[in-house]
């Protein structure tokens, strides 16, 4: 593409950017910048390896980086479009020279090119003799509209000795872009520095008018959605009130325990108007102040605030500022010494997180002494970098940053049990480690920082990594989003080894809705969400991977081999291998689930832990006692397929559930293993056509009885789509059907 300038163009420049009357054009060629190429090798080579040591500089929100080099470059209101570009006068080599003088602008936009540079489509031109110059240029844009927010990009400009130039996006995701409401770029921009301060005044405001304007305009977030002239008019049946609350007195010095039975009808209307929260947190150990028998006269007569743990006194600030006055806290409103209330009031956990007003997450603190509500950090990957703007009225300033890639993991997020509590909620106010952010059915949004709307739709904005509702993933079809669940769920860790199925039974209890409102038929079998009708279904719930480094299984018993709850572990799945849905004729399956049975512990609670559980199957299957004819490979969650060019004539992939499966499998390839029998028992058989593997399951037989077997993993099995091929995949499972029972 070339586009050399004529004698009508005329670009001038804004302390330090060019910008363009009518079509946008690249600025002038200045030939012979990259003459010492090797000597922007040597600098490449030098930044490659600061940034694998991890020691780029960055800034914070009160003290950005400027320099009297970055602080030559302006946007100039006046001229301000949407989209719009900004060249940099700087090309590659001034730019380098900046860099080496300190300017952490600079080093951060050259670091910008080095995947550039590890391109093999580009390698060669980019410092290479046909490439004569490189140049910068800023794009402003906004997307989501009615709901814009800024996007702030960043592209290098490869430009050829013969004019050609082509344009590459240097920044992964967007930079973000913001300044202060009483700056003078202010009106210009609308984004807003984060409010590090979890208990300031504009903290407190934020998750006061994010309630109001949810509950007045969010339809999706009632918790009755009967039709209704006054949306905000959200009536919590009495029905649905916890057992107990703490009531907050007016001053938030104090707040005593009542028992919603014994208040007056009058009171329970109230109630039940008004409202009440919930706080999602992490114990951190043994609670030394917790409602017993002995402490119940005392927390109904009244609790100084600053008597309780950190993080509780911080819930009991929060709530007021939210406009309401009672909240539900777990350790203060169940009885720890009385089992049977610890059982009736886990089991009504689940209704008291779905059907109050809001939860508070305490996100950031990792035990109840540390508390919320205060001054955060914020993390940059680069920046933030100050950048003049001017205005009509004077120059005012932007800042120019780079978020994390990765956001770290929230204490809160490692635990089991709180995942469903964030789950549940329609709405949420998670403290995390740099500010406050509102979540509910319809948005997600930040105190301060690159997030949407309150009243956007967008549920992908998702501000927190570490807290959401079900909203964000009930966009994806059914079996997508339980898998998003289960794979979250996952990750985290639970304090009692046999709640697994306990602690995400009342989304399972959910998911059963959802599947009844989507008219669609599952089965919830021990963790799996069951089509029984469908042998694609149950092959997808089937087909579950987990790390084999890291993960494990319980000392006790608390679900069949086949489900996911067996193991601790992160999870992921075969599921690139299931048929699409127009392909399934062509697929001759011979696996059958001939019959199954789910044991629960309690059959009044079809959600929660199983005493037993098997499956009668009958598919092909083999042996793999002595090496089979294929090469075999073990593997991880990062490697699950093979593509053409890395496959032999058969090759089998073996993916165990944990450490001493493989030591088993192992042992039976070698035929060293004497008194078990591993098998392998095909579910998803090859399409010829599409030159797919087999896929199935690795079964131990422990007791070498060829009727119950246990699951230890799962396998895909690739083969040549010729004649050899062929005769390997017959030989390899030998023609026979087999029948067992999987436990």
């Amino acid at each position: 593409m070339s586009n050399n300038m004529s004698d009508t163009d005329s670009p001038y420049v804004i302390s330090g950017a060019i910008r363009h009357h009518g079509k946008k054009q690249r600025p002038l060629v200045s030939t012979g910048c990259l003459g010492q190429r090797n000597d922007l090798v040597k600098y490449f080579t030098r930044r490659r390896m600061a940034i694998a040591q991890g020691t780029r500089r960055t800034f914070s929100i009160d003290e950005p980086h400027r320099c009297a080099k970055c602080e030559r470059i302006s946007i100039n209101a006046e001229t301000f479009e949407i989209p719009e570009k900004f060249y940099l006068s700087e090309h590659l080599s001034d730019a380098v020279e900046m860099a080496t003088a300190e300017c952490a602008f600079y080093e951060w936009l050259v670091d910008l090119l080095i995947p550039l540079s590890d391109d093999p489509d580009i390698e060669k031109p980019f410092l290479g003799a046909s490439c004569s110059d490189i140049a910068f240029y800023i794009e402003l844009n906004t997307r989501r509209k009615p709901n814009p927010y800024m996007l702030f990009l960043i592209y290098a400009e490869l430009i050829a000795a013969d004019g050609e130039y082509t344009s590459h996006g240097l920044t992964r995701g967007s930079p973000g872009v913001w300044t202060t409401e009483d700056n003078l770029a202010g009106p210009y921009i609308r984004h807003r520095p984060i409010e590090l301060n979890k208990a300031s005044r504009r903290t407190m405001r934020f998750i006061h008018d994010c309630l109001q304007t949810c509950k007045a305009s969010h339809v999706e977030c009632r918790h009755m959605k009967e039709e209704t002239e006054n949306i905000g008019f959200e009536i919590i049946p009495i029905s649905d009130l916890p057992t107990r609350l703490l009531q907050i007195a007016p001053d938030g010095q104090s707040a005593k325990l009542v028992v919603t039975k014994d208040l007056s009808s009058a009171s329970q209307h109230s109630m039940s108007h008004q409202g009440y929260a919930s706080l999602s947190y992490c114990w951190g150990g043994p609670q030394l102040l917790r409602l017993t028998a002995q402490t119940f006269n005392e927390f109904t007569h009244g609790i100084q605030t600053d008597h309780l743990p950190q993080t509780l006194s911080d819930a009991l600030r929060a709530t007021l500022a939210l406009g309401l006055s009672h909240i539900w806290i777990d350790s203060l409103c169940i009885f720890q010494d009385d089992p049977s209330d610890l059982e009736l009031e886990i089991a009504r956990m689940p209704l008291y997180y779905s059907a109050n007003t809001i939860t508070i997450s305490a996100e950031s603190a990792s035990a109840c002494t540390e508390g919320f509500l205060n001054i955060g950090s914020a993390e940059f990957a680069s920046g933030p970098f100050e950048i003049t703007f001017t205005t009509p009225l004077g120059p005012g300033s932007i800042q120019l940053f780079q978020e994390p890639f990765e956001k770290p993991i929230a204490p809160i997020s490692r635990r089991g049990w709180t995942f469903q509590e964030s789950m549940l909620s329609r709405r949420m106010i998670a403290f995390g480690e740099s500010q406050a952010v509102w979540c509910c059915n319809v948005a997600s949004t930040g105190c301060g920082g690159m997030s949407a709307d309150i009243n956007s739709d967008d549920k992908s904005l998702n501000m927190s990594r570490n807290s959401s509702t079900m909203a964000t993933m009930l966009q994806y079809p059914f079996e997508d989003a339980w898998d998003m669940m289960v794979a979250e769920f996952m990750r985290r860790t639970l304090g009692v080894e046999s709640d697994k199925l306990i602690a995400i039974g009342a989304l399972a209890s959910r998911m059963t809705d959802v599947a009844f409102e989507r008219k669609i038929s599952r089965r919830y079998l021990a963790g799996l969400f069951v089509n029984t009708d469908s042998i694609v279904s149950w092959a997808r719930q089937l087909l579950w991977l987990v790390d084999p480094q890291s993960a494990r299984r319980p000392q006790q018993y608390r679900a069949p081999s086949w489900s996911w709850a067996a193991v601790d572990g992160h999870w992921s799945h075969l599921h690139i291998f299931l048929p699409p849905p127009y392909h399934i004729r062509y697929y001759n399956f011979a696996f059958k689930i001939t019959d199954f049975k789910v044991e629960l512990n309690l059959p009044q609670a079809p959600y929660g832990s199983v005493k037993s559980a098997w499956l009668e199957v009958t598919g092909y299957a083999r042996r793999i006692n002595g090496t089979p004819q294929a090469n075999v490979t073990f593997q991880s969650l990062s490697k699950t397929w093979l593509s053409k060019e890395e496959r032999t004539v058969a090759d089998l992939l073996l993916f165990c559930d944990i450490a001493s499966d493989r030591a088993r499998v192992e042992s039976a390839l070698h035929g060293t293993l004497s008194d078990d029998d591993i098998f392998l028992l095909e579910i998803i058989p090859p399409y010829l056509a599409r030159d797919t593997p087999s896929v199935g399951l690795i079964l131990f037989d422990k007791n070498r009885s060829e009727i119950e077997m246990s699951r230890i993993g799962a396998y895909v099995y690739y083969f040549a789509n010729d004649e050899t091929g062929i005769k390997a995949y017959e030989e390899f499972y030998e023609g026979e059907l087999e029948a067992c029972r999987i436990i």
